[in-house]
C-alpha cells in the first residue's frame, strides 16, 4: 500500500503504546527515535514525523530567544516533513514564548520552519496561514 506516513513521537516514559506479550503489556521505547541514526531509520518508511511541541522548541526559550532543539535539524537532514502537535488556542495552552495562538504559530512556521501543524483549531491555523503566505 502506497501511503504517505507521519511518525508520530512520544517519549518512552508516557506509556503512550503498550506492547503485549501474551499477557504482559509493556511500554513501547520510543527511544531510538532520538538517538543520531533515529530519524534516517524513520524516514526509510515514513515522509515526516509529528513531534510534541517541546521536543522541537525548549521551553526555556523566550520571546526574543528561541531555542530550537537538534530533532529540527536532523529531520530535516534525511528530507523529512515535520508536523509538531497539539497547537491549541485555550487559555494555558500558549508556550510562554509566544503571546497568543497566531503568536505560537509564527514562532513554528518562520522560525523552526515546520511542514504543517497538528491543531484542535484548524479554523485559526488556515487563517494564520491566509494571512501570512
Amino acid at each position: 500500500m502506497d501511503l504517505k506516513l507521519i511518525q508520530l513521537m512520544a517519549y518512552t516514559d508516557w506509556n503512550e503504546t503498550m506492547v503485549y506479550n501474551g499477557d504482559k503489556a509493556t511500554p513501547y521505547s520510543y527511544d531510538w527515535m532520538f538517538k543520531p541514526d533515529g530519524m534516517a531509520k524513520v524516514a526509510q518508511y515514513a515522509e515526516g514525523i509529528g513531534p510534541w511541541k517541546p521536543m522541537l522548541v525548549d521551553d526555556k526559550s523566550t520571546q526574543s530567544n528561541i531555542i530550537i532543539k537538534p530533532l529540527m535539524a536532523q529531520a530535516k537532514a534525511v528530507g523529512l516533513k515535520v508536523h509538531p502537535y497539539t497547537f491549541r488556542g485555550d487559555e494555558g495552552r500558549i508556550p510562554s514564548y509566544a503571546e497568543n495562538f497566531n503568536g505560537m504559530l509564527d514562532v513554528f512556521y518562520n522560525q523552526v520552519k515546520v511542514d504543517g501543524v497538528f491543531t484542535d483549531f484548524p479554523d485559526k491555523a488556515v487563517k494564520f496561514l491566509n494571512n501570512n503566505k
